[in-house]
């Protein structure tokens, strides 16, 4: 990746926040289809590897938490809650205390349930990004959430989790897995006005891929998950499989595996 040495300068002081705000924007690529994802971890690791200090910590918090109001969604300014939020869950496995962890999950948490959808990548990332330091406190996050998580806290748990650099120890890969599961089977327990929703709509699609991520990592367990997942009646657990099955990383490598829950599919 690319990086961008003026973060270094501009996270020495507090005056510097207004040219800091401005090179993000500047460079953020919005509006547009596409923001500056390099820029952005690049600001990211920089936060992480200063020697933090309150202004900063202050700095970040208030990125990750400007409204739709203050920073409306595809424009320069949605940019900053991006980076803001990505910059927490790369501070987040780093050496945080205990408060600023707790302050940092919650802004995370947060945003998974943003109204802009940029805002609520942010967060899958950072917990990608908690995850690249450190499974176990990724995985504590996900038992934080779990409980009682919303449509789109589940999406950005699952996108979280189905990042392959953080799926080589076989027991995490097995864990994310077994989290995809539980969340996919709870989905014929929603009401038909709750699966009519954008919340909705979004996480469904989110499992669309990221179940073949893990089954990628775990396919001796994953493609009977598959198998069970394609024997049900419910139209939205076919569809996940099905767009699943599409995905290069079984195709090309299971071929029979995707043939034998396609033939589910097709005779159920």
């Amino acid at each position: 990746m690319k990086s961008f040495p003026a973060f270094g300068i501009l996270l020495r002081s507090p005056s510097s926040r207004r040219d800091l705000f401005s090179l993000l924007e500047k460079n953020s690529g919005l509006p547009g289809p596409r923001a500056n994802l390099e820029l952005g971890y690049s600001f990211a690791r920089a936060v992480a590897s200063a020697n933090l200090v309150e202004w900063q910590w202050d700095l970040v918090l208030s990125m990750a938490s400007l409204s739709p109001t203050k920073a409306p969604v595809n424009t320069t300014k949605e940019y900053l809650p991006f980076c803001g939020v990505l910059a927490l869950g790369a501070l987040y496995a780093g050496g945080l205390p205990r408060p600023r962890r707790r302050a940092a999950a919650a802004a995370i948490r947060a945003a998974a349930s943003d109204p802009r959808w940029r805002t609520r990548e942010g967060a899958a990332m950072a917990l990608q990004l908690v995850g690249e330091k450190d499974t176990a406190a990724l995985r504590q996050i996900v038992e934080q959430w779990r409980a009682n998580a919303s449509l789109l806290e589940n999406r950005a748990i699952v996108a979280g989790l189905a990042h392959p650099p953080i799926l080589n120890d076989p027991e995490f890969a097995h864990y994310c897995l077994e989290v995809a599961g539980s969340i996919m089977r709870a989905l014929p327990k929603l009401g038909a006005d709750v699966r009519r929703s954008e919340e909705f709509r979004v996480l469904r699609q989110g499992l669309g891929y990221a179940v073949s991520v893990f089954v990628a990592k775990q396919p001796a367990e994953g493609f009977p998950m598959l198998e069970e997942a394609a024997s049900t009646a419910d139209s939205d657990i076919r569809w996940i499989v099905r767009e699943n099955l599409r995905k290069n990383r079984l195709t090309g490598k299971y071929p029979a595996e995707v043939k034998r829950v396609a033939a589910l599919l097709e005779s159920s």
